[in-house]
């Protein structure tokens, strides 16, 4: 599990900024208040004195960040301290997803090294690799850059590596964020990401559409990408297991009570996700799939 602490913003996520308007880059103003483009025409805040908010409609953006309960709830210091406790621990051992050994080795080799400028779009509250800047849509706990991924305020190929999961099904125009990834990564950087196939609706605020294994590639292939490997990330016991209590919880008289029970049922089955990761199908009934795309 990772540990989910608070930190200071990361120094490098100011480095390589544009302004998402003029498209002119972006930097620390002399009172050390905000980052401005260099006739001083354009500038934005900096949140907690280092994380830039660069946004064309902050109000709305700070609206929509705040219209999820559970965003809200999840990206506070009360989560945090919440995470520390041992029943919390313990839930999260126990709702394990086992993802593919694939997946993680893809993971771990577009995250190896440690000099390169790495964005975590739609990062936070914890950091899933040392090497990310976070960048959400709200100045939450570790997140070093508030922006939107549609409109994505770095230079052209200043990016080595990007990670984005579980995000693109929230954003109402994917492609355009996809086309945005691809014009800040360097030339040979990869995105590794991961974005649901087989999950019931979750709005966060919003959730707009999941994707097959041939839509998640078909995405980034039109945006100029090619697929370095794909398959599933999050199995098909893990859909089974999920779905199940979805269902049991919705629509059901008494639905929490068995869902309660379905998920220690749920407990002994989604390690099964192991071998079935080993079938050539596995992705026909994931729960998620991922994708490295290259530059």
């Amino acid at each position: 599990m990772q540990k989910i602490d608070p930190q200071p913003a990361r120094r490098d996520a100011l480095t390589h900024l544009i302004c998402p308007v003029t498209r002119e880059a972006l930097t620390r103003s002399a009172d050390g208040q905000k980052v401005t483009t260099p006739r001083g025409d354009r500038s934005y805040p900096l949140a907690r004195g280092s994380v830039p908010i660069i946004l064309r409609d902050p109000e709305l953006a700070a609206k929509y960040a705040a219209s999820s309960a559970r965003m809200s709830a999840e990206y506070t210091e009360e989560a945090f301290a919440q995470q520390r406790a041992l029943w919390p621990r313990i839930k999260a051992r126990l709702n394990h997803d086992y993802r593919s050994r694939k997946s993680r080795a893809a993971f771990d080799r577009v995250f190896a090294s440690a000099d390169g400028f790495h964005l975590a779009i739609g990062g936070g509250p914890t950091r899933a690799h040392p090497t990310h800047v976070n960048l959400n849509i709200g100045p939450f706990p570790n997140v070093d850059i508030v922006s939107d991924a549609h409109e994505l305020p770095y230079a052209d190929g200043s990016v080595d590596a990007i990670y984005v999961e579980a995000v693109l099904e929230h954003l109402q125009r994917p492609a355009a964020a996809v086309a945005e990834m691809f014009r800040i990564l360097r030339p040979g950087g990869r995105v590794f990401a991961s974005t649901p196939f087989l999950q019931a609706y979750h709005g966060y605020p919003d959730h707009y559409q999941n994707y097959t294994l041939t839509g998640h590639k078909l995405l980034f292939e039109t945006a100029g990408f090619t697929i370095e490997e794909a398959g599933a990330h999050v199995g098909p016991m893990f859909t089974l297991v999920n779905l199940t209590a979805t269902f049991l919880r919705t629509y059901l008289p008494g639905g929490r009570v068995l869902s309660f029970l379905w998920g220690a049922v749920g407990v002994v089955l989604r390690p099964f996700d192991a071998l079935l990761h080993r079938h050539s199908e596995a992705y026909v009934l994931a729960s998620t799939t991922y994708l490295v795309a290259v530059r």
